[in-house]
């Protein structure tokens, strides 16, 4: 009966770490799938803006009327770099990087899928395993009956 503890204790941590996984992995495509939604609104304001006037947002809700004068676009490249670019580039490079970004969800979709794949066979491993510590315990209790 310890080795059963023991396998049961076993698959019991393994069925934590997975629904762990799960958890993580879908904090990470939330976090991706707002990313994709900041990068398809700075590609339409890219795309939309005009040499004209326009509310600027300084933080806490607030804006400022200002006139737009150049509309080149400064764009991060990585490193703590940035890059000026006209319109035209930098709509194109922030659409790489969406799709980047639906990439990186569409595998960890499918990561997401074979982490709950392997959590269903556990969990189903370990209701079978407590299905057959529970007929033991009944079958235990029945021949102790029998001999009293």
């Amino acid at each position: 009966m310890a080795n059963g503890n023991s396998i049961h204790a076993q698959i019991s941590y393994e069925s934590a770490v997975y629904k762990e996984q799960l958890r993580l992995l879908q904090k990470e495509i939330e976090r991706i799938n707002l990313t994709t939604i900041d990068l398809s609104n700075a590609a339409r304001t890219a795309e939309n803006m005009l040499q004209e006037d326009a509310l600027v947002p300084i933080g806490g809700g607030a804006f400022i009327k200002s006139s737009v004068y150049n509309t080149k676009v400064l764009v991060p490249v990585g490193a703590d770099y940035i890059v000026e670019m006209d319109k035209k580039d930098a709509v194109g490079e922030i659409n790489k990087r969406i799709e980047a970004t639906k990439k990186a969800i569409e595998k960890l979709s499918d990561e997401f899928q074979k982490v709950s794949l392997k959590l269903r066979e556990i969990n189903l491993k370990l209701r079978e395993i407590q299905t057959q510590d529970a007929i033991n315990r009944r079958v235990d209790e029945n021949i102790g009956e029998d001999y009293v």
